[in-house]
């Protein structure tokens, strides 16, 4: 929701029924990186200005948007209404506002001493201009009852399409003291990222607690897009088929994932949570197998597999639940050998959370079908990523559709860089920047690349450190694949080049919460639309 300022502005006072509802429609349909100011007087030598609405935003600028509830035509290039023209005109009256507020602000914000002030008309009462519009009028500049219904395309096509003056948030803040003085607006990314996980996470709670009782059935197999809950459902299935007193399995793919189930869930014997593989080594009946110090993937994918494949018989373990999470990462073979973990003499439920698009392993999964017995869903709403992350990804990757109540986050940057040397220079500039600068706490960031060669480069050059080193005040750097299932307030994703498998941009994007730096060459902006 957009920014109202101040907060508690009485909407009711507003002189006409058409200007509540276009400011209401701006608070609403707005991310809350926009401030949305109604009713605003400026005073001046020559005359005072009543402007209806002006909307600021940190990276499109100001703009001053002004109302008319009346039924449109133009005639001969003069606004009229019911056949009378109209005094003064609209646009006139807009350009003279947005004139005026622009001088005011030149003269009191010395660093906006060259800034520039959009200006438009709404018209919410209006579907279609009959007529066409005066020369030299700007298309975007018209708003019309579509556009005020879902206003942001319209808003930042209106702001970009003559000039677009990046503010500091002390020149919005100044911006804001100028135009209503008694509001107090206070900048904090820390706070900002905490109160985006806040809500992020009450909105997820929200769109996945009504899947939670599927649980219910024998096997369940749900499927959403990166940050719609999937983890958060599995989780739950697996903590209520614990309270149930059931032996309960709950396995994903990688450790990091692992580690962070381990921390939030139920630290219980009946209850075992593990990485696929290494777990599968420990599991009671399996017979040891020599293990290197450090071992590689195909050790792992390779050797322990086979070794897995051969012994599985062995086993003894038994379970009444196995939930499965990033199910896509799982062959057929290894989903099946857990199937048989299963207990004859319990409930046997299996229950499974996947997104295809996330499959960066190829290992032949498949989604369980409805003939063979299991339950099917989706989970269809992004709840992980602030709206501009959400938003490229919904643009440029299908991604699924943030919430209307999303919130913005500190939105989505873009570093050019080619080489590995450009590329460690970025890093490197970024992450001062945002640690030393701005002061954010080093545990909140992380630094994903779409290949080792870069993140080994990265550790190296610049004493990142690997997930298990986490802590120290170091930041953590690793592949997309080990960071897969994981989040972070602030992520800067390292891609030196376009990669074939675009899952790779697809979860490393999605990785991140609030705040996203995207760092590579030319050619992976204009995959993305940032150039």
């Amino acid at each position: 929701m957009g920014t109202l300022v101040p907060e508690d502005f009485p909407l009711q006072t507003l002189k006409n029924d058409a200007e509540r509802r276009v400011v209401e429609a701006f608070r609403d349909g707005l991310p809350d990186s926009w401030f949305v100011v109604p009713d605003v007087g400026l005073w001046s030598s020559r005359r005072d200005f009543q402007l209806d609405i002006v909307l600021i935003h940190p990276e499109f600028g100001i703009a001053d948007i002004e109302v008319k509830g009346h039924r449109m035509e133009i005639v001969g290039g003069v606004w009229q209404s019911r056949g009378v023209p109209l005094t003064p005109q609209p646009l006139d009256q807009a350009s003279g506002n947005a004139y005026a507020l622009r001088d005011r602000l030149r003269r009191e914000v010395s660093s906006l001493e060259h800034v520039d002030v959009e200006h438009a008309v709404a018209l919410p009462n209006t579907i279609a201009i009959d007529g066409r519009l005066p020369t030299g009028v700007n298309p975007a500049q018209v708003l019309l009852a579509d556009d005020i219904a879902d206003p942001q395309d319209a808003i930042e096509r209106l702001l970009t399409s003559r000039w677009r003056r990046l503010l500091s948030d002390a020149e919005v803040a100044a911006v804001l003291q100028v135009l209503a003085p008694d509001a107090s607006v206070v900048f904090d990314p820390e706070a900002l990222a905490s109160s985006t996980r806040t809500r992020l996470d009450e909105v997820s709670r929200h769109h996945t607690e009504v899947l939670e009782r599927l649980d219910l059935n024998r096997r369940v197999a749900v499927t959403g897009a990166a940050g719609t809950g999937k983890t958060r459902l599995a989780s739950a299935w697996a903590t209520r088929a614990y309270r149930r007193g059931e032996r309960t399995l709950f396995v994903c793919y990688n450790e990091p994932l692992a580690a962070s189930l381990r921390q939030r869930l139920p630290d219980d014997s009946n209850l075992v949570i593990g990485a696929f593989l290494s777990l599968a080594l420990d599991l009671a009946g399996m017979p040891p197998i020599d293990r290197p110090a450090e071992p590689d993937d195909h050790w792992w994918t390779v050797e322990a597999w086979g070794h897995l494949h051969r012994k599985w018989h062995e086993v003894t373990d038994r379970f009444d639940t196995i939930v499965v999470d990033e199910a896509q990462d799982f062959s057929p073979a290894w989903l099946a050998q857990l199937a048989a973990l299963l207990d004859p003499d319990g409930p046997r439920r299996m229950l499974l959370v996947a997104d295809e698009a996330q499959m960066l392993f190829r290992r032949g999964f498949a989604l369980p079908s409805v003939e063979d017995g299991w339950v099917r869903a989706e989970l269809v709403t992004n709840c992980r990523n602030a709206h501009e992350i959400a938003r490229l990804l919904r643009r440029c990757l299908g991604g699924a559709a943030a919430p209307a109540d999303r919130p913005s986050g500190m939105g989505v940057r873009w570093i050019e860089a080619s080489g590995d040397a450009a590329i460690v220079g970025a890093v490197r500039a970024e992450v001062e920047r945002l640690v030393q600068d701005i002061g954010r706490d080093p545990s909140h960031l992380l630094v994903a690349t779409t290949r080792s060669a870069s993140r080994d480069l990265l550790r190296a050059e610049l004493g990142l450190v690997p997930w298990e080193a986490a802590g120290g005040g170091a930041v953590i750097c690793e592949t997309v694949f080990r960071a897969k299932g994981l989040e972070a307030d602030t992520v800067l994703l390292v891609v030196p080049e376009l990669p074939d498998n675009e899952a790779l941009l697809y979860v490393g994007i999605s990785r991140a919460v609030s705040e996203l730096c995207i760092i590579g060459p030319a050619d992976v902006a204009d995959r993305l639309h940032l150039s």
